[in-house]
């Protein structure tokens, strides 16, 4: 079928195409919303600022399709093969994309707003700028994908992986990321406010300048990561481990780090006004030139801890 027979006879109001193949077809700026193309084969096929609202792609091919620009708000896409389609400033809003595979994907300013990702395979995507408020990516897997400047406001990231993710200057606020899987990702500069990271691994995550303002991190696997000049105020970090992290200038201000362990940890200059330590673990850890009064450290474990003087004088701990 070429592209004169299916415009004709969407036209005459045909809308089931199902299983066709379109290889190489060639649509731009064609309107087919309403559309059936389950299990349609547009391999290479070219439909850029197209108009696909609430078509049915469920399982179609459509890897290196050029749909950049393209409208498919509303659309069904679980289970379509997307492998290195270009979806640049396409509007998906909407629409389910479970279990879609996007790897190698270009999806830069692409509007994905309250989109279904549950599953979907984003591995090595490039999704700068793009809008994914609201969407539920849980169990998704973003791996060695390009976010920076992403908007994730309010996102449902569940057990999804972001390992080695670029996310830098990313907007995750409010966003629930709980035992998701965040391994080495780049949120340089990111807006984490009151994101829920609760158990999520963050090991060796770079977080320097990110503003983690009433953050969630609970239980969280921070293990090497690199934190300096983070806005942490207020944050909760009851029992996560921040062995040998870098939180040089770091704002903890009220922040709660009861049963914490900070074993290595530097703490330079770092602001921990009104912080609560207790039964936390301190052990190696550098707070010098720290700001750290009133320190509520319980009984931690401070074992060849470094504190400026006058606070170790203060705090009454052994061995000062």
């Amino acid at each position: 079928m070429d592209a004169h027979d299916l415009l004709k006879r969407y036209a005459a109001g045909e809308r089931n195409f199902n299983t066709v193949d379109l290889s190489g077809i060639t649509l731009p700026r064609a309107n087919l919303s309403g559309i059936s193309l389950k299990k349609a084969i547009l391999f290479e096929a070219t439909l850029s600022n197209a108009q696909f609202i609430e078509a049915d792609l469920t399982g179609a091919v459509l890897r290196q399709a050029d749909l950049s620009g393209a409208c498919l708000s509303g659309s069904r896409l679980a289970g379509t093969d997307c492998f290195e389609a270009n979806f640049t400033q396409a509007d998906l809003s909407g629409s389910n994309l479970w279990r879609a595979k996007f790897r190698k994907a270009e999806l830069s300013r692409a509007d994905l707003t309250g989109a279904h990702l549950h599953e979907a395979n984003f591995t090595q995507a490039t999704l700068t700028g793009a809008n994914l408020s609201r969407i539920d990516c849980s169990q998704a897997n973003f791996t060695d994908a390009i976010l920076s400047e992403a908007k994730l406001n309010r996102a449902v990231g569940r057990n999804a992986s972001f390992i080695r993710a670029t996310m830098r200057a990313a907007d995750l606020e409010c966003a629930d990321f709980t035992t998701a899987n965040l391994v080495e990702v780049d949120l340089d500069r990111a807006n984490l406010e009151a994101v829920n990271f609760t158990a999520a691994n963050l090991r060796q995550a770079n977080l320097e300048g990110a503003n983690l303002t009433g953050t969630n991190l609970q239980r969280a696997n921070l293990i090497q990561a690199k934190l300096m000049l983070a806005g942490m105020r207020g944050v909760r970090l009851d029992w996560a481990e921040l062995i040998v992290a870098n939180l040089t200038e770091a704002d903890l201000s009220w922040a709660s780090l009861q049963g914490t362990n900070l074993s290595g940890a530097v703490l330079h200059g770092a602001i921990l006004t009104d912080v609560d330590l207790s039964s936390a673990i301190l052990r190696g850890a550098n707070l010098e030139d720290a700001k750290v009064k009133p320190l509520h450290l319980g009984q931690p474990n401070v074992s060849w801890l470094i504190l400026p003087q006058s606070v170790a004088h203060e705090s009454h701990l052994p061995g000062w």
